[in-house]
């Protein structure tokens, strides 16, 4: 048989060939058209190909352009010990996950959710999805771009949670292993020469055994992933200061600085403090080497149309962080300023910990040629918990906006125990006991009940192995909720103590789905969440006697648990003995009159006068028209 000819469309007059161009540009349109309107699943697969392929050309050029003439496959030391070290970090945390009986809930199901969220929109229709996909990247807090690089694995999983942890540590964590690790490389090669063999391995034992990074990680938050994009940007400035323009780098910075923003929104302050510090300290180089006019120049041209591009694409997002008083958002829980963060921190990492990061800062300070890294990471560092603790607290996962600076600190102290000219017992000896102290600081943080201290010396992180006994109780609730309601009706629970909350009962059994958006729930912070009119729109309401609890939740306790003008509008139903706590089921009889109205806006009189919008406005909003027109003549009359 021939060979098939096709035709040669160069070949033919201009008429005719641009005619068969405009019907091969139509067929490719119904054809990508047909796969986005019934391939939804397939789109994601292909977007994770090219998220996780684009990360790893990234990878590979920051590797090309700081090594040089080096090709990772022919630096076995570093790829052994990432390699090994990766295995034991996807380990650990599948063996944290997997081996408890844990019922996720509030902010460690808000990945999976987007998880869930994502596969059900492209599978509905792949327009609907990217509809989805793009709101989620331009306008939400919490946004999507993680779940793709996540989609792959987890699209063949059971769809648990811990098979979606699993699955990030495997397609999150690996690369930013590897990209902090080559940190490390780029430290050591500034360093006087260390025994390779004994520093990459004690640097990858630095990561994989932190609490701070294990806690989120085995939290059902894959925030770390940031960390990639934060290694990849030091890397690329590290021995940058503009005196020409590489187009390729500065593309890289540029698609890792956008990465990063989309990773979470307060790795921002990260990138505010860091560039605004990095600049500084290139532009006082180049009056040094009198270049100032250049570098001011080459700057302008990159970082003018950079800024426009991302401000411009991600509009949505910055405006909402431009328009919204975080400050006041967060007043309700708000720990309180830079130095009660201070000491957060101390609790946090231990003080061991931290004096073997001020012990690797004083190296690296002594070393002329690690010491503008090392006061540009501490600045960059000092100026982002600054920024951040303006507006709210560091908790266990907004503490990586630190961690370039706490790793880069005890890269540098591996460095210095690890160094070929010391004598080899003693080199030995100080990575044994910096291993020592990893794995000590770890297990204590395992929290085995009789076998963990408590004390300022070790990390206060608990990645707490305790299994739930309680799994039969929360079925029984659960089951009420699903024999009671149709899927179109809802069931406000409402508690946040004994390690209850709403969205522990609504993502606690994964055979049914339906249960997210049939439970509703509110936690006990009021300047977030406001007056919850679930508790008028859901056919129950369940409760505690836990009227004492802060925010939201305890009033709304004491409204159906005692005698007041909301317990009117309830009949007892049943109740639910759990673990500690009993929950008491009501069914709601009547729609909210005047009176129960106006007993929640007393109720709530604090946080309405603070926060009017979420509270006696949104009450308002859900009452009758005559009792909302009652109230404004009254108003009106007063003034």
């Amino acid at each position: 048989m021939g060979k098939i000819q096709f035709p040669n469309l160069r070949a033919l007059p201009a008429g005719p060939r641009w005619l068969a161009y405009g019907v091969l540009l139509l067929c490719a349109i119904l054809v990508g058209g047909v796969i986005t309107a019934y391939g939804g699943m397939l789109l994601v697969v292909l977007m994770w190909a090219v998220c996780m392929g684009g990360l790893c050309l990234l990878l590979h050029f920051t590797w090309q352009t700081v090594f040089p003439g080096q090709r990772v496959a022919q630096d076995k030391t570093f790829l052994r010990s990432w390699l090994a070290g990766s295995a034991v970090g996807v380990a650990v945390i599948a063996a944290l996950v997997c081996y408890r009986q844990t019922v996720y809930s509030d902010d460690a199901i808000n990945y999976f959710a987007k998880q869930t969220l994502l596969f059900g929109s492209f599978g509905q229709s792949g327009f609907y999805g990217i509809h989805v996909l793009l709101e989620s990247l331009l306008t939400a807090d919490y946004k999507m771009f993680m779940n793709l690089f996540i989609s792959v694995p987890y699209l063949f999983t059971g769809r648990s949670i811990n098979a979606f942890m699993v699955c990030y540590a495997i397609t999150c964590f690996v690369p930013m292993w590897f990209a902090l690790l080559m940190g490390a490389k780029y430290l050591a090669q500034q360093l006087p020469a260390c025994h390779t063999a004994l520093y990459y391995p004690l640097c990858m034992a630095v990561m994989v055994l932190w609490p701070m990074f294990l806690w989120p990680a085995t939290h059902g938050m894959p925030d770390a992933f940031g960390l990639t994009f934060a290694a990849v940007i030091a890397l690329l400035c590290a021995d940058y200061r503009f005196e020409t323009l590489p187009w390729p780098r500065l593309l890289a910075i540029f698609a890792a600085t956008f990465a990063l923003i989309l990773t979470r929104r307060w790795y921002m302050f990260w990138i505010l403090a860091f560039y605004a510090v990095y600049v500084l300290a290139v532009l006082v180089g180049a009056v040094r080497r009198k270049t100032l006019g250049s570098t001011l120049k080459h700057m302008l041209l990159f970082g003018v149309p950079s800024a426009v591009i991302i401000v411009g694409a991600l509009l949505p997002t910055f405006k909402t962080i431009l328009t919204t008083d975080y400050a006041d958002i967060y007043g309700a829980y708000y720990g309180g300023g830079f130095g009660n963060n201070c000491l957060g921190q101390l609790r946090t990492q231990g003080l061991i910990w931290l004096v073997l990061c001020a012990a690797g800062l004083v190296w690296l300070l002594y070393c002329r040629s690690t010491r503008a890294q090392a006061i540009v990471a501490a600045a960059a560092s000092l100026g982002a918990m600054v920024l951040f603790t303006r507006t709210q607290s560091l908790g266990d996962h907004q503490s990586l906006i630190l961690a370039p600076f706490y790793l880069l600190m005890l890269f540098g102290l591996c460095a210095k125990l690890t160094q070929q000219k010391a004598k080899p017992w003693l080199r030995n000896a100080a990575a044994g006991v910096l291993a020592v102290f990893l794995v000590v600081n770890f297990g204590n943080a395992l929290r085995l009940p009789g076998k963990n201290v408590q004390t300022l010396a070790l990390s206060s992180e608990s990645l707490d192995l305790t299994r739930r006994t309680d799994l039969a109780q929360m079925r029984a609730v659960t089951d009420f909720v699903l024999e009671h309601c149709t899927e179109e009706q809802t069931v406000y629970i409402n508690m946040d103590s004994n390690g209850y909350s709403g969205t522990t009962f609504a993502y606690s059994d994964p055979a049914h789905p339906q249960l997210q958006t049939m439970i509703l729930w509110e936690s006990s912070v009021p300047s977030t969440h406001g007056f919850p009119t679930g508790i008028w729109t859901s056919e129950y309401v369940m409760v505690t006697d836990r009227v004492d609890e802060g925010g939201i939740v305890g009033p709304i306790n004491a409204a159906l648990r005692t005698q007041s003008p909301a317990a009117v509008h309830y009949e007892y139903v049943t109740e639910f003995p759990l673990d500690g706590i009993t929950l008491y089921c009501y069914r709601r009889t009547a729609r909210p009159d005047a009176e129960e109205a106006d007993y929640f806006k007393q109720v709530f009189a604090e946080y309405d006068a603070r926060w009017p919008e979420i509270f006696s406005q949104r009450i308002d909003e859900y009452m009758p028209v005559s009792y909302t027109h009652l109230r404004a003549h009254e108003t009106r009359s007063n003034l």
